[in-house]
């Protein structure tokens, strides 16, 4: 069984002090998608920081695709980001790029993929995400269904090992709610991409994440 996360015991939060989560033990495996709800300022966003290297875990284990990321070291960062596509909450794009430009940042900066082929990479999306019109647009001109929608190619583009979503429904419309759901079924068949979903809503009736956890402070408990 392919291992890509795996937390054992591990204390989270921005401080030594003041951590958020006292004992997170969660295993993911490939294809083996998960589903966390918990409610604002519970961890969510702490786990997704740490997962990427962004914070320490303070105590327990964490281990990223078979490497120990008890302190690791700048190429080591690199190597686990890479294989990680991300949805921050809210989407979070650089102003001062466009559409075009911040969604093709993963293979631009990541693996200095070509212009050319960032174009046809991107080719499938247009019209699924309807984004043919707001590719030279610049963030300030989208609203935040837009923005969502940005972000969550850009997460796609590179075709991740990993893919992790932050309250990825928030804000979207239920046209974009139903685009979104429909491109994670995708994903679950075509068996390439395993799935990290965090939200603050329990969402009902999406039968192929094969678990359901409810975050405490505590740490996560599986619910049905």
């Amino acid at each position: 069984m392919d291992t890509l996360l795996d937390f054992q015991d591990a204390v989270i939060g921005y401080e030594a002090d003041h951590t958020l989560i006292s004992g997170l033990n969660l295993r993911i495996t490939r294809g083996s998608h998960v589903f966390i709800t918990g409610s604002c300022g519970v961890g969510k966003s702490a786990i997704v920081k740490t997962i990427l290297g962004l914070l320490s875990h303070w105590k327990g284990e964490y281990y990223a695709f078979g490497r120990d990321m008890g302190n690791p070291s700048a190429p080591l960062l690199s190597y686990v980001r890479k294989k990680i596509g991300i949805l921050p909450d809210r989407g979070i794009l650089l102003q001062h790029l466009t559409v075009f430009q911040n969604i093709a940042l993963p293979l631009r900066y990541g693996h200095f993929v070509p212009l050319e082929r960032v174009t046809v990479l991107l080719e499938p999306f247009l019209k699924e995400f309807r984004l043919d019109d707001l590719l030279d647009l610049y963030p300030p001109s989208l609203n935040l269904d837009q923005i969502k929608k940005v972000g969550f190619v850009r997460s796609l583009i590179n075709n991740p090992d990993l893919l992790i979503l932050d309250d990825p429904f928030e804000g979207l419309d239920d046209q974009g709610t139903e685009v979104f759901w429909k491109r994670l079924t995708q994903i679950d068949s075509e068996k390439e991409t395993t799935l990290l979903v965090f939200t603050r809503k329990t969402m009902n009736g999406k039968s192929f994440f094969s678990h359901r956890y409810r975050l405490m402070s505590d740490g996560l408990y599986e619910v049905s």
